[in-house]
């Protein structure tokens, strides 16, 4: 039996619009204040897509990034993910733009539809391929404009979301030299569509005058139950993760940017301090499948990844889907 590659991150990469969102701004728009919101999610702010910037240009920014920070030009791209509820169309993948903006004629890729748990997934896809041989370069980038889907009389879901992308390049750990690929996970409990979704636009509900009226291609979700499944999720998830290692070898946790009292109480039953979370909620929001890379991305920037330390992503969302990713830094 032929044995498996390890598999590391050789780069990552970021892109957030210009224009912020402030509390202050939606005060003005929707019923709700800055002390509402800060005191139920801990954000402060959201960035907000450019009219006419597409979803696959801000992918596309933030590939480019992983891509010069690995030092591996387009050519050499085998495959790209593209994590994202929110493409340019239902069809082509947004994948397939990607790879045509960056200048990746040689890549095949697709797009990964699970929300907020998108770029676990993804990364557990990348390694998969590039652990057997099947592919060297596998690009996987988390992508969100949340903002065209959001409705801004409604405020249980208006002030929550933001749009932004994250990408990482995954290869064989000798060449990445770092970020090695430990563990992953995936799961699903079907049955909860109506918890958190897009009603209309598919193939159940398709465009009508009737589901323009009714709201229905816009967000909708049940925050309760959200903040249960999210909380005992991301605790149950996070536990069995790390049950083969010492606690003392975890240098930082990586959450699905879902809000800070839901990070707050997972954090608090699985026993992790908050200074081993990394949390950027504040200024950009849930970016869904774009979170996790988007605080990847920063947090490496600001200095909180240890070598040699272990780094946990978890991510839980619409479907409903959770995953983790783990890496040793």
């Amino acid at each position: 039996m032929k044995s498996l590659i390890p598999v590391g991150i050789a780069g990552l990469g970021h892109y957030v619009p210009e224009r912020r969102l402030t509390n202050a701004e939606l005060e003005k728009m929707v019923d709700t204040s800055d002390e509402w919101i800060v005191q139920r999610s801990g954000i402060r702010e959201r960035r907000v897509a450019a009219e006419g910037e597409l979803a696959s240009e801000m992918g596309a920014r933030a590939a480019q990034e992983a891509l010069a920070d690995a030092g591996v030009a387009p050519e050499d791209v085998d495959l790209v993910l593209c994590c994202t509820v929110t493409g340019d169309h239902l069809f082509p993948a947004t994948a397939c733009e990607i790879a045509h903006l960056i200048g990746a004629p040689h890549a095949g890729g697709w797009d990964i539809g699970a929300a907020c748990s998108g770029f676990v997934v993804g990364a557990m896809t990348a390694a998969q391929f590039i652990s057997t041989g099947a592919y060297r370069n596998v690009l996987v980038v988390g992508v969100e404009k949340l903002s065209a889907i959001l409705d801004y009389t409604d405020r249980t879901t208006c002030v929550l979301f933001g749009d932004g992308a994250g990408a990482a390049l995954f290869t064989d750990l000798d060449r990445a030299g770092r970020g090695e690929y430990l563990s992953g996970s995936s799961g699903m409990r079907g049955g909860n569509a109506d918890v958190l979704s897009l009603p209309a636009g598919g193939t159940r509900f398709g465009t009508s005058f009737d589901t323009v009226e009714k709201r229905m291609h816009f967000v909708r979700m049940q925050g309760r139950q959200v903040y249960r499944f999210a909380v005992n999720t991301f605790a149950e998830t996070a536990e069995k993760a790390l049950a083969p290692y010492d606690r003392d070898e975890l240098g930082l946790l990586v959450p699905h940017q879902v809000n800070l009292r839901i990070i707050e109480s997972a954090a608090e039953q699985v026993g992790v301090p908050m200074d081993r979370i990394f949390v950027n909620i504040d200024r950009y929001g849930n970016t869904s499948a774009a979170s996790v890379p988007l605080a990847l991305y920063e947090a490496r920037r600001e200095g909180r990844m240890v070598d040699g330390k272990l780094v946990l992503c978890v991510a839980f969302g619409a479907g409903l889907t959770w995953g983790h990713v783990l890496f040793r830094w």
